[in-house]
């Protein structure tokens, strides 16, 4: 591993160490829950990409799917494995950056990725969106959530160093590939007033 691979997986690390989300993401359930109903769970492959601490890992273990996760973060992947043995879940962890996915190739019906792309940055970010178009199974489907570029977490301190993504960005990294289907979305919410925005791009994939 080189050193700048290294220092980012220090800092992610670090982030696990301290207080990541406990709960799935409420775009997460919405979506899994409407495009998988619970008689195909238990045969559907699904990839949690930089899974972090294991929240929507245990969300969609719970829910019976065949699950698989991985993180650039060791502390991400043993807080994940203990939030499954405590519920008496599985699924297959491993440590690996989101551009370096090991699986097979077709081996997915669905990979997801929240609150990853703005830690990873535009290279990294559009490598692995090869990886993934490589990895899902004909027809299978993506579900990917992160900033845009007018993002409060990137228009403010940014302490984390976080990247927020332009549209003509978002254009670049997902044209790569001829996918059936292409949705390009936002998921906004504001606060105090509208004073502050929180606004992600959503966007789902048919391969």
């Amino acid at each position: 591993m080189q050193s700048n691979d290294l220092s980012h997986q220090q800092k992610w690390n670090q982030w696990n160490q301290s207080n990541p989300p406990k709960y799935p993401h409420n775009k997460v359930i919405q979506f899994v829950l409407r495009n998988f109903p619970a008689s195909i769970r238990a045969t559907t492959k699904v990839l949690d990409l930089g899974c972090g601490s294991g929240a929507n890992t245990v969300f969609l273990a719970s829910e019976g799917f065949k699950v698989f996760a991985s993180d650039i973060s060791i502390d991400g992947i043993n807080n994940t494995q203990k939030q499954l043995s405590n519920m008496e879940l599985t699924a297959e962890l491993r440590v690996e950056s989101i551009d370096e996915i090991s699986f097979p190739k077709e081996y997915f019906d669905l990979v997801i990725s929240c609150g990853v792309f703005e830690c990873t940055g535009f290279e990294t970010t559009k490598n692995a969106i090869t990886k993934i178009a490589d990895v899902l199974k004909p027809k299978g489907k993506g579900f990917f959530l992160f900033a845009s570029d007018v993002d409060f977490r990137i228009e403010q301190d940014n302490l984390l160093g976080l990247h927020g993504y332009s549209h003509q960005e978002i254009e670049l990294i997902f044209h790569q590939y001829n996918w059936s289907t292409l949705f390009i979305d936002r998921y906004i919410t504001t606060f105090q007033n509208q004073l502050l925005q929180s606004n992600d791009f959503l966007i789902t994939v048919e391969k």
